[in-house]
């Protein structure tokens, strides 16, 4: 089996005429910056496009033999769906999509769900990994509420026992999440996936403003202990073909691999396509891993921070701070210094153990926990600005992690 994988759109059209001819990409998915019923990413960090342009966006992809999914994954809905007025536009939007050519739609509640095939009967759905599909038991319900395709827990890239269970239980299709640095097992993940939800809801209380506290406190995390950044579920390009052997071994083909970003420029995502594709790179593996030190974003619109200054929701001070510690000082790791991490994790399942990941070398203490990630960390990890400019971003970012929880992002 060769797997197929999904890929974030910019809404470029020349995105999709160059990964083409790879011939990896099943489809590619996106969303407007803003909807009714709201997404997984801000809505200043997404190009802007019309209706218009999606359709036509749409209509290239279909050209190249891509298919399209757009993205309903807003974790909460802020109960737009339990009121009439909102609940008829939700089914309305819907059905635009549909028109629009899309060929399926990924959401982020049982409810959205329902209303999707009760609307659109010709679409298929597809449930986000903010989910946190995680045992059989839930992916049996899923299945039973509809759904065609399942995005499962970052658990289970790791855990080849694991997702041989569920490729076994099922024939509908389900789908890994490949080049996020996201934290192992992380703490934020559903508070931070609610809080995005928000931001891109049109008409919402918000207007697009948003102060992104997890992701500050996630590249905190990362700064102060580095092991995050191998112990992190990611998948290599070169650790494909693993995939593709489990799926041999058991007679399925039923795997998918997930790419992002879509906030992300032309070049970076067709950089990335070209690795997956060739499932080899020479280089820097966080150049293909959607790590936010790496700054090739294609846009960042500034209006909704502008607006919050006019409106007085922080300071405006501390919304320039945090705008400059949210990224992230670079880290560096040869990919290929990363060859046969892989394979002691394929008899293994990390939520059986502790990670040894607090701290960083001279700073860490000693412990019993699993060393495993710590070891290759510190083989293979490089801050190339060098320490100073690590410790430096963490006190930044440590520092306005300490303003949003005591009030001084707001007031002084």
């Amino acid at each position: 089996m060769t797997i197929k994988f999904d890929l974030a759109t910019n809404f470029d059209n020349e995105l999709i005429r160059k990964v083409a001819p790879l011939g990896i990409v099943r489809n590619v998915y996106g969303k407007l910056s803003e909807d009714i019923i709201g997404g997984g990413r801000p809505s200043f960090a997404l190009p802007k496009v019309s209706k218009k342009e999606l359709n036509q966006h749409i209509q290239v992809c279909h050209e190249n033999g891509i298919s399209f999914n757009y993205l309903f994954n807003a974790l909460c809905m802020d109960n737009r769906e339990l009121s009439r007025k909102t609940n008829k536009q939700i089914r309305d939007f819907i059905r635009f999509i549909e028109d629009s050519g899309a060929d399926s739609v990924t959401v982020g509640s049982p409810l959205l769900l329902r209303i999707a095939k009760e609307t659109s009967p010709e679409l298929e759905v597809e449930v986000s990994i903010y989910n946190d599909i995680d045992s059989l038991a839930k992916i049996k319900e899923w299945e039973r509420l509809g759904a065609d395709e399942l995005t499962l827990h970052y658990s289970y890239n790791r855990n080849f026992k694991k997702l041989e269970q569920v490729l076994r239980s099922s024939d509908m299709n389900f789908r890994l999440i490949a080049n996020n640095v996201c934290m192992h097992e992380c703490l934020f993940r559903t508070n931070h996936a609610v809080a995005l939800a928000h931001a891109s809801q049109s008409k919402h209380e918000s207007r697009g403003f948003f102060l992104d506290y997890f992701s500050l406190k996630c590249g905190a995390e990362k700064l102060a202990n580095p092991v995050k950044l191998i112990s992190a579920d990611w998948i290599r390009p070169e650790d494909v073909h693993f995939y593709e052997e489990l799926c041999d071994k058991i007679g399925k083909s039923n795997l998918t691999l997930k790419l992002t970003d879509r906030s992300r420029s032309t070049d970076w995502l067709v950089n990335v396509a070209n690795a997956y594709a060739s499932r080899s790179y020479e280089g820097n593996l966080f150049d293909i891993l959607n790590y936010i030190g790496n700054r090739e974003y294609a846009q960042v619109h500034k209006k909704p921070f502008v607006l919050a200054t006019i409106l007085n929701k922080a300071l405006f001070k501390k919304m320039l701070e945090f705008q400059k510690a949210v990224f992230l000082t670079p880290v560096y790791a040869e990919n290929k210094s990363l060859d046969g991490f892989m394979e002691p994790i394929l008899s293994r399942d990390c939520s059986n153990y502790i990670c040894d990941d607090q701290g960083w070398k001279e700073e860490a203490s000693a412990s019993s926990n699993c060393t495993y990630c710590r070891r290759w960390a510190e083989r293979v990890l490089q801050f190339p600005a060098g320490e100073n400019a690590r410790k430096t971003k963490l006190e930044e970012c440590a520092s306005l992690v300490k303003d949003f929880e005591t009030g001084k992002m707001y007031s002084k």
